[in-house]
């Protein structure tokens, strides 16, 4: 016998097990107010949104790695909340809005300027939206500019586009001014990596982006004006097809079906029931034949 070679466990699992059956018995999460879309589907595929209004049920459900990470991503989201509580008494959480009709959905944080300026007198943002995302130590590198191998800080990407555009939609439905994107990473960069780039041990597993207002406001006009399209053309009865903004907020025509598929179809809650209603412009009546 191999005792190196890994084995079925009998109780490292216990707990995604228990994990997995709780999803299964939630069910689908429902939306903040009763909206079409989420803000946290703000940058999904064109069809996946379709799939969404019409309330169509998912084919491909959260697998048991996707809860997982979503269970330390919410219990880290708990820790940084009740910390900035701390810091900042008086800033608030969980908040339910909506923009127009469209979308709705909770907000990490809203802090008003009264607030900050408590703690950090030269404050001078406003009233702020505060979303965190967690991820991955590549996510993570990508986000702040690291590239390990050259050892060099160099063209950040910053937070993702679904991530702006959320924060987006959040920050005009709370009137705010400006949006503060927190990342947080998993897994820590190394000392010496970090020491080479001039890292401080914060920045080898968080980051912070300050976006004011006249940046961050077009963004969530051109989203929702994108909502409001695919909702137009449900109804005339038609699903929308396979088209996602790029990092640019440009369509990017996407396929399920390619040898190397966007990334975000293989995570897709509508993956099989896209591929079998094929590609482009979908009637509603003919996905119901």
């Amino acid at each position: 016998m191999n005792w190196k070679q890994p084995v079925k466990p009998i109780m490292t699992d216990a707990l995604l097990s228990e994990l997995i059956k709780q999803d299964e018995e939630r069910g689908p999460k429902p939306t903040a107010f009763v909206t079409p879309f989420r803000y946290s589907s703000a940058g999904d595929c064109a069809r996946s949104l379709s799939y969404q209004a019409l309330g169509y049920e998912p084919t491909n459900k959260f697998d048991g790695p996707s809860i997982w990470v979503t269970t330390l991503g919410t219990a880290i989201h708990e820790w940084v909340q009740e910390a900035i509580a701390r810091r900042f008494p008086g800033a608030e959480f969980e908040t339910k809005s909506k923009v127009d009709d469209i979308a709705s959905g909770h907000a990490d944080g809203v802090v008003e300027s009264t607030v900050i300026t408590a703690v950090i007198p030269e404050w001078n943002g406003g009233r702020v939206l505060y979303e965190l995302k967690t991820m991955g130590g590549f996510s993570f590198e990508k986000s702040i500019g690291l590239k390990k191998q050259k050892r060099v800080l160099e063209n950040p990407e910053g937070p993702r586009r679904t991530a702006l555009l959320q924060a987006s939609l959040n920050a005009l439905a709370n009137d705010c001014d400006t949006i503060i994107i927190g990342h947080i990473s998993l897994e820590g960069i190394s000392k010496g990596v970090a020491a080479s780039v001039g890292l401080d041990d914060y920045g080898r597993v968080l980051a912070e982006w300050h976006i004011p207002k006249e940046v961050w406001l077009p963004w969530a006009e051109e989203e929702r004006f994108r909502m409001r399209k695919i909702l137009g053309g449900i109804e005339a009865g038609m699903i929308a097809g396979r088209i996602i903004p790029d990092d640019d907020g440009n369509p990017l025509p996407i396929d399920p079906t390619s040898s190397r598929p966007y990334w975000k179809c293989d995570y897709c809650s509508f993956k099989d029931l896209c591929v079998s209603h094929g590609s482009g412009i979908v009637t509603i009546n003919s996905t119901k034949e």
